[in-house]
């Protein structure tokens, strides 16, 4: 036969596992945040070739994740400036007129991609730049 102590001794014990589990939960339940930030698309190899247009451009995007993630992410980009290089992330090095899709730059940078979100979308959806042979 159980005593009384013995059974809220096991009843505290329980308690304490389901809040431990609640908390670890609520930190992985799916967030979704809109997240601004300014782009910057730099030349990878300025002596042969220069980006021009735009130099800077405001962006924002949707980042879904766990919460934890979400609140990382927005954390590590919100307000900040984030540069990308041609010859590097995503932006091809080739001369003419290029047309990126911002969403598949960003989710494949190195400032965004281990921060365990996903960009659902983003503003603007399409960023044209022109790379030109320097000289």
């Amino acid at each position: 036969m159980r005593t009384w102590r013995e059974r809220i001794i096991d009843l505290a014990g329980v308690t304490a596992i389901t809040i431990v589990v609640w908390f670890y939960a609520a930190g992985q339940t799916l967030q979704t945040r809109v997240i601004a930030f300014d782009v910057i698309i730099e030349s990878g190899d300025a002596s042969r070739t220069l980006v021009t247009s735009p130099t800077i451009v405001h962006a924002s995007v949707e980042c879904t994740g766990s919460r934890q993630a979400v609140v990382r992410a927005s954390d590590a980009l919100s307000g900040r400036t984030i540069r990308l290089r041609s010859g590097a992330d995503g932006i091809p090095t080739q001369p003419g007129e290029h047309e990126l899709l911002l969403k598949d730059i960003l989710s494949s940078s190195p400032m965004v991609a281990p921060l365990g979100v996903d960009i659902t979308t983003a503003t603007p959806s399409v960023i044209r730049v022109e790379i030109v042979p320097a000289g």
